[in-house]
């Protein structure tokens, strides 16, 4: 018997939020993931002698005319070094336009996931069960969002639940997506057992190894959203990605000549083929350390 799903969590943490009114439906048949060109990692985990790490990239990209747009990936619990690390990056950006849907962080008395919208508590909790369960810090407190320079640049929770409608878009159909993807991957290790996942919930200090049983899933993400999109833009990815954009668009023609788009880590291949169509071109990769596992010593 296989462990639960571990990949179909963390798309929900990533890229929140979603519905949660209906029940998971059964495994659908695996259907096959369209190809497509072979675009850039923005999460990687890595195995070494002394530690593993998971890691997500900054990527830039040059328009046309010669503006630098960063894509930083994000995950959205980390090591505190993370957040401090890309606190400090952001600083030196005229723009840095943030994922947050519903209102702007000048409009919120309290920073919740999904704006606090009753639909969307449960997204709170299971990235708090998260945090708590492999002893991580989280983005929403630990980054920066009243800086000067931090530009609102997700959908309001009206524009969400609207597209979601409009497209007939539910926990439901997400999970079937999710589910139909996950079965056409080529896997390059096995999921655990439940019997290895027990083991390792028994250790008095359990969260390193669930890191790295979560972190090695992380390395599936990009292929796995991939096959969710690849049937039709959705609005968890697609939509907001497209409403990313087009705030980037109008702090560039406001003068901006730095931006960075900071989203999670598992929106940015879809946005980055959304540059490339519009000229952009890629210049160089960068790799921040988001989980640092080192090995205990024997």
């Amino acid at each position: 018997m296989k462990a639960p799903r571990v990949i179909l969590m963390l798309v929900a943490v990533l890229t929140a939020p979603l519905h949660s009114a209906e029940p998971a439906p059964p495994t659908p048949a695996p259907v096959a993931i369209k190809p497509v060109e072979q675009g850039t990692d923005f999460l990687r985990f890595v195995e070494g002698d002394d530690k593993d790490v998971l890691q997500t990239a900054i990527v830039r990209y040059v328009s046309p005319a010669g503006v630098p747009v960063d894509l930083v990936g994000a995950v959205h619990i980390a090591d505190k070094a993370y957040f401090d690390a890309l606190n400090a990056r952001f600083k030196t950006y005229d723009a840095v336009l943030y994922e947050l849907v519903g209102r702007p962080i000048e409009e919120r008395d309290t920073l919740k996931p999904g704006d606090g919208s009753e639909k969307l508590q449960w997204l709170g909790q299971v990235q708090e069960m998260m945090r708590n369960t492999l002893k991580l810090e989280s983005q929403l407190q630990c980054i920066d969002y009243k800086a000067a320079n931090f530009v609102h640049a997700d959908m309001s929770l009206e524009g969400f639940f609207d597209a979601q409608d409009q497209k007939k878009e539910t926990f439901l159909t997400l999970w079937v997506k999710a589910m139909q993807a996950q079965s056409g991957l080529q896997r390059d290790h096995e999921q655990p057992s439940m019997l290895e996942l027990i083991m390792i919930l028994r250790q008095e200090d359990s969260s390193t190894e669930l890191k790295r049983l979560v972190g090695r899933e992380f390395d599936s993400m990009e292929k796995l959203i991939t096959g969710i999109e690849s049937t039709g833009s959705t609005s968890i990815i697609g939509e907001r990605n497209k409403h990313a954009l087009s705030v980037m668009e109008r702090e560039i023609q406001a003068g901006k000549k730095r931006l960075a788009i900071f989203y999670g880590a598992a929106h940015l291949p879809d946005m980055e083929q959304r540059l490339i169509q519009c000229g952009f071109k890629l210049q160089n990769v960068d790799w921040v350390t988001a989980w640092n596992l080192p090995w205990s010593e024997e």
